[in-house]
C-alpha cells in the first residue's frame, strides 16, 4: 500500500460542494454495454466511455477493473456517470 500511496485520494482538500463525490456509480446498465458494442470495441476490454444512447455525448467512464472515486473510495466495477453531465 505504501508503494501506492501516492496514487490515493484523501479528504484533505475542501470542496464547496455538499458531497466528495463528482460521479454516480451506477450497475452495469443494458445500454451502457450496447452502445459499446456498437463503437466497434473488441469483446473483453477493460475500460472505456460511457455515451448517451440517444445524442452520443459522453457521460462518464467504466471500467471493469475498478476505480478511485472523488472521496477516495474504490469502486468494483465501476459505472460512474459524472454529476455535471446529468440532472439529479
Amino acid at each position: 500500500q505504501n508503494a501506492f500511496s501516492y496514487k490515493k485520494r484523501d479528504n484533505s482538500y475542501s470542496s464547496t460542494s455538499k458531497s466528495l463525490c463528482s460521479s454516480y456509480f451506477v450497475e452495469p446498465l443494458d445500454w451502457i454495454l450496447e452502445g459499446e458494442k456498437q463503437n466497434d470495441k473488441e469483446e473483453g476490454e477493460l475500460d472505456g466511455k460511457i455515451k448517451c444512447p440517444k445524442c452520443n455525448a459522453k457521460l462518464g467512464n467504466y471500467n471493469w477493473a475498478g476505480m478511485q472515486c472523488s472521496c477516495g473510495t474504490w469502486i468494483t466495477p465501476s459505472f460512474a456517470i459524472h454529476r455535471e453531465k446529468v440532472d439529479e
